[in-house]
């Protein structure tokens, strides 16, 4: 197996490989590897030029393997890990083969983004030529003072020593108990990524009687040598999922104690030392200490055992060994992805409907979804409020949900817990009061296949008032498409809505709407915050936005049912102020404009348009409620 060189980035320097070029469609196409191995360094990137990238690499021929080193991208602050989940979903949903390097991590991905990865450990770190007494190093003498070395390196965002400095000090307070000397140093570099952060470091070190020690950033070799120093090494992160770090430490047989983030745990444990066996399942032996950053008195002790360990450096032949197995691990993966890259095979497609006391409607879907050109793999039926709720009977693969009501309409429940409930990657979001037209399932489904980073809404036609009478509907017969559509109407708020790629986000309604799996999972579904009706399918849309996902109307029809309907929704009233007020909250911007300029004219709310105030005057009333509604609207 040959090995092609990072290619060298546009305009950078000699071995600056970010940002990769291999994980462009113009590299891709030009080379034509068999196997693009995908590892880190795409947070560069959008989801649609990954998805770009790996249209290309299917175009091609060219097999895709990702190995899933970070779950969490510990380079990016908290804010931006959606949009990293987004970009992992992206590749995760184009690639032939998924690698990770623990146990832990390897079922996250399976919970997360419905993907099976093998586990190939973590390798050495250190050189494998080096010497073994090198490796070890002198560690501190029987009387010389331990090292508690805490690293805050360049404060990048996956690092926090703060809260963890009182567990440091208190833990050299109890190895000096013990009359063994020792110092707590915090080692930073002189330029760091968050200078107010360093101030407020040095304070509380200072505080706490914790030396701080300021350095230019260090070679491997003085690295290295510090290790070697410590009685100890203390990493304080708060984000990541794998750590090289610890992978050093063990080379060397410097203790460490780490934070419980991630997978690091599962790492260490899942590769023992010769000799070494862990203490627990899932939890690191003897030279890893993970404790929590909320435990003081734990980390405190952990740090006080972990000082005065032995040490115990990683034998470079059993790391040789190891190599060699990972090695061969790898290259058996590529094989796989090449051979997975060329077998064809279809995505399973769910559809979820959710109801409530429509059971007539909940029939038609089900006739409708019997007779699809493309029948779905499974159809999730989700009752809200209804614990007695039936399916009609189908020969369709169902599924049955439920989630409690307390008189507003738990629409955003309803829908997570459908798509919890899915097994299949392709998810169809499906209104009971939609009837989706023969060819519509299949072609959502291969819109999402086509473009697995966007979101694809269909098109909903509404049914006239008589439309039973219009189309001569029978109980048990499904009118055809047909008739269908001669019997409804388009929505004219959508009628300038053009097909394809759209940034039209506030025009995303869930009553057809069709995306993947891990996508919906990577921005964490829709937000239960909302209650009732209105904003809830407008938030989930900016979310996806920010995330750097994409959007797609497509033409696929679905018919409406009718049912009446109030203009302006006077019968959401108060739903649609608590949810104009979150989604003002969350996203800095009003939604529902119009219906809310309705209440504030008819004096049902005090409403600053340009601020942040909007507030319940009065409740309408019955005469009010029944001159809005309109029982003959289409919709």
């Amino acid at each position: 197996m040959e090995h092609l060189p990072d290619p060298k980035a546009p305009g950078a320097e000699p071995g600056v490989w970010w940002p990769p070029s291999a994980l462009t469609p113009e590299w891709i196409r030009e080379h034509r590897p068999d196997v693009l191995h995908v590892h880190f360094g795409f947070e560069h990137f959008t989801p649609a030029q990954l998805q770009a990238a790996m249209d290309a690499a299917d175009d091609v021929g060219t097999a895709v393997l990702v190995t899933v080193h970070d779950l969490e991208n510990p380079h990016l602050p908290e804010a931006e890990q959606p949009a990293h989940r987004v970009r992992l979903a992206v590749l995760l949903a184009a690639a032939d083969e998924v690698v990770t390097l623990s146990t832990g991590a390897a079922e996250a991905v399976r919970k997360d983004y419905g993907r099976e990865a093998i586990v190939i450990p973590h390798p050495h770190v250190l050189p494998l030529d080096r010497e073994d007494e090198d490796a070890a190093g002198e560690g501190p003498g029987p009387g010389e003072e331990l090292l508690v070395l805490v690293h805050a390196k360049d404060l990048r965002a996956s690092v926090d020593p703060e809260p963890l400095l009182p567990a440091v000090a208190e833990g050299v307070r109890r190895l000096r108990a013990q009359g063994r000397p020792a110092q707590a140093v915090l080692e930073m570099q002189e330029t760091t990524q968050d200078p107010v952060r360093a101030d407020r470091l040095r304070a509380s070190a200072e505080e706490l009687g914790i030396r701080v020690w300021e350095h230019p950033r260090l070679d491997d070799a003085s690295l290295h040598a510090l290790l070697r120093r410590a009685a100890v090494s203390v990493l304080p992160y708060v984000r990541g999922t794998h750590s090289g770090w610890v992978e050093m430490c063990r080379d060397l047989g410097t203790p460490v104690v780490v934070t419980d983030v991630g997978a690091i745990a599962s790492q260490v444990a899942d590769t023992p030392l010769p000799g070494e066996q862990a203490s627990e399942a899932g939890r690191p032996g003897e030279g890893v200490a993970v404790v929590g950053m909320q435990d003081p008195a734990a980390a405190a002790e952990a740090i006080r055992r972990m000082a005065l360990s032995p040490r115990k450096p990683a034998p470079p032949l059993w790391r040789r060994t190891q190599r060699a197995q990972v090695a061969a691990a790898h290259a058996a993966a590529c094989a796989r992805a090449v051979r997975t890259a060329r077998r064809q095979h279809a995505e399973r497609v769910a559809v979820l409907v959710i109801t409530g006391d429509r059971d007539t409607h909940l029939a038609r879907v089900l006739q409708a979804l019997e007779r699809q050109t493309r029948r779905p793999d499974e159809v999730v039926v989700v009752f809200m409020g209804q614990p007695d709720g039936q399916v009609p009977e189908t020969d369709l693969p169902v599924t049955v949900g439920h989630v409690a009501a307390d008189g507003h309409l738990p629409l955003a429940a309803a829908r997570n817990r459908a798509a919890v409930l899915a097994s299949a990657e392709i998810l169809v979001f499906l209104d009971v009061d939609c009837l989706p037209a023969d060819g519509t399932v299949e072609q959502l489904a291969a819109e999402v296949a086509d473009h697995p980073h966007a979101m694809v809404m269909g098109t909903p036609r509404y049914l006239l008032p008589d439309w039973r009478e219009r189309t001569g509907l029978a109980e048990a017969v499904l009118p055809e498409d047909a008739a269908l559509r001669a019997a409804s109407v388009p929505h004219g708020a959508r009628a300038h809505l053009p097909a394809g790629g759209s940034e039209q986000w506030h025009m995303v309604w869930t009553l057809v709407l069709a995306m993947r799996r891990s996508l919906l999972q990577a921005i964490g579904g829709l937000d239960e915050g909302y209650v009732g009706y209105g904003a809830e399918d407008t938030d989930l849309a900016f979310r996806a936005r920010d995330a750097g996902m994409g959007l797609r109307f497509h033409p696929a029809e679905v018919f409406h049912q009718h049912h009446g309907v109030h203009r302006p929704p006077l019968n959401h009233l108060e739903d649609i102020l608590v949810n104009a007020r979150r989604f003002r909250a969350v996203h800095g911007l009003w939604p529902m404009e119009g219906w809310l300029r309705e209440f504030a004219a008819a004096g049902l709310v005090d409403w600053d348009e340009d601020g942040g105030r909007l507030e319940l005057r009065r409740r309408p009333t019955e005469q009010e409620l029944a001159a809005a509604k309109v029982a003959d609207a289409a919709y």
